[in-house]
C-alpha cells in the first residue's frame, strides 16, 4: 500500500513513468474498490472540495473530536450539542502516509445534534452563497466639525496623524474629537497618538483625541475592539465602553459590547485591566491573564470568570471561534462580517449549540457548509436574497 501511495501521490505532483502508470493501472484493476478511489483521486474537484473542508478546522483536534464521537455513540447519546469537528488530514498528506481509506468516501466533518439522531452528510449546494463575500477593511473618519472621509484597505495599520494628513487640508483648524466608524462589512486598524493600536470589528465605532493630554489617554468604543495599549506609567489609558470604564496598564485585551448584547465582555489575553461602572461607587475589579469581566447592562453588575482568551480574539487572528452559541448569536456576528440580511423559520434552529470555528476571510459559502454539515439545519436564499434558516425536519 505504501508503493501505491507513493504512485498517487507523484500522479497528483509530478507525473509516472511508463512502468509505473502500468503498476497502478494493475493496482487500480484488481477490485472495485481500489478503481474508485484512484478516480476520486484523479478528480481535482473533489480534491479541492477535501482539500477546502481540511482547512476549516484546526486539525490538532481532530483526535480528540473523534474520542468524543465514540464516547457519545458507546454511552447512547448521553452527551447532547452541536460539536464541529474537522478532518484529520488533508487529502494528500493521507496519501503520503498509506491511509487513503479513511477518508475518501467519508464524511469530512462531524456534528452532534441534540436530538437522537448524529447526521454524517455534508452539503454540497451551497453556490448561491459565493457571491456573498467577506468584509474588508474600510472605515468612516469624521471630524469635529462634521466633515467625513472615507478610509479603505490602503489607510489600515497606519497612525492617526497620518490618516488626517492624507484627509483633512491644512486650511482646516486643528482637529481635537476624532470618530472612527466601521460599517457593516467590514472592518480597521488604526494607530494612535501613543502607538497603541486598535483593531475595530464590524459596526463598531472608537471616538478617541488627534493628541492625548499629559496627564491620562481616553477613548470610548462601541461594538467590538482589540486592543494593544503602550504602557505609559505617567498618561494612564481609558476605555469607555457601555456604562463601564476600563484602566489600561499597557496590555492586549478584547472589548465587545454591541447594541443588541445584554452585556458588554472584557476579556483579558496579556498584562493587566481594572473595571468600574460609570453609574455605581465602588472598588476596581481587577483582571488577570485569561479572565473576563461581563457587565450587566441593566444591572449594572460585573461576573468574573476564567476563559480560554482565543475564543474571544479569534475575529482577530482571522477565525470566528464559537464555544456553545446559539445560532442566533452566530448568525448576528456572521451577517455584520458578510452584510446580509437573515430570517429564522423555526426557533428550533435558532436555539441550535455549536462549538468550532469558521475561517473569517473564506466566502459565506464556506460557513454554511460548515453548519449545514450538521444534517440539522438548512439554508437558502429567497429571492430578495434573504437567508432563510430552517431545521430539516420542518
Amino acid at each position: 500500500m505504501d508503493r501505491i501511495s507513493i504512485l498517487l501521490y507523484k500522479r497528483l505532483t509530478r507525473g509516472l513513468t511508463d512502468e509505473e502508470t502500468a503498476l497502478l493501472k494493475e493496482w487500480e484493476a484488481s477490485n472495485r474498490y481500489n478503481a474508485e478511489t484512484a478516480g476520486r483521486l484523479a478528480d481535482f474537484e473533489h480534491l479541492e472540495h477535501e482539500y477546502r473542508m481540511r482547512e476549516l478546522v484546526d486539525p490538532t483536534k481532530a483526535r480528540a473530536d473523534m474520542e468524543r464521537r465514540i464516547s457519545l455513540l458507546a454511552s447512547s447519546h448521553r452527551h447532547r450539542g452541536w460539536r464541529l469537528a474537522g478532518i484529520a488530514a488533508a487529502v494528500v498528506a493521507i496519501i503520503v502516509a498509506g491511509t487513503i481509506y479513511l477518508i475518501l468516501g467519508t464524511d469530512p466533518g462531524i456534528m452532534y445534534a441534540d436530538n437522537d439522531e448524529v447526521s454524517e452528510t455534508v452539503t454540497d449546494t451551497v453556490t448561491g452563497f459565493d457571491a456573498i463575500k467577506p468584509g474588508q477593511m474600510k472605515a468612516i473618519l469624521t471630524d469635529q466639525s462634521g466633515m467625513t472621509y472615507k478610509l479603505n484597505f490602503g489607510e489600515s495599520d497606519k497612525p492617526a496623524s497620518s490618516l488626517l494628513s492624507a484627509t483633512v487640508s491644512s486650511g482646516l483648524r486643528k482637529i481635537e474629537d476624532l470618530k472612527l466608524e466601521v460599517p457593516r462589512g467590514g472592518e480597521f486598524k488604526i494607530i494612535l497618538e501613543d502607538s497603541t493600536e486598535v483593531w475595530l470589528n464590524s459596526e463598531s465605532t472608537l471616538r478617541y483625541p488627534e493628541k492625548f493630554g499629559s496627564d491620562e489617554r481616553r477613548v470610548e468604543v462601541t461594538g467590538e475592539a482589540y486592543f494593544s495599549v503602550k504602557p505609559d506609567k505617567d498618561r494612564p489609558f481609558y476605555v469607555m465602553s457601555g456604562g463601564q470604564q476600563i484602566r489600561v496598564y499597557g496590555t492586549t485585551f478584547n472589548v465587545r459590547g454591541y447594541a443588541d448584547d445584554a452585556s458588554i465582555s472584557t476579556t483579558l489575553e496579556s498584562g493587566s485591566i481594572a473595571l468600574t461602572s460609570r453609574h455605581v461607587t465602588g472598588g476596581e475589579v481587577i483582571l488577570s491573564p485569561g479572565n473576563q469581566a461581563v457587565f450587566d447592562k441593566e444591572q449594572q453588575t460585573v461576573v468574573l470568570r476564567s476563559v480560554n482568551p482565543q475564543i474571544f480574539t479569534g475575529w482577530r487572528h482571522g477565525r470566528f471561534v464559537f464555544e456553545d452559541q446559539t445560532l442566533t448569536q452566530i448568525m448576528r456576528d456572521l451577517s455584520r462580517w458578510y452584510d446580509f440580511e437573515y430570517e429564522f423559520k423555526d426557533r428550533r434552529a435558532a436555539e441550535v449549540m455549536f462549538k468550532g470555528s469558521i475561517p473569517r476571510y473564506s466566502d459565506l459559502s464556506t460557513a454554511i457548509l460548515i453548519l449545514e454539515s450538521s444534517g440539522g439545519i438548512t439554508f437558502t436564499l429567497d429571492e430578495g436574497n434573504k437567508i432563510i434558516i430552517s431545521s430539516k425536519s420542518i
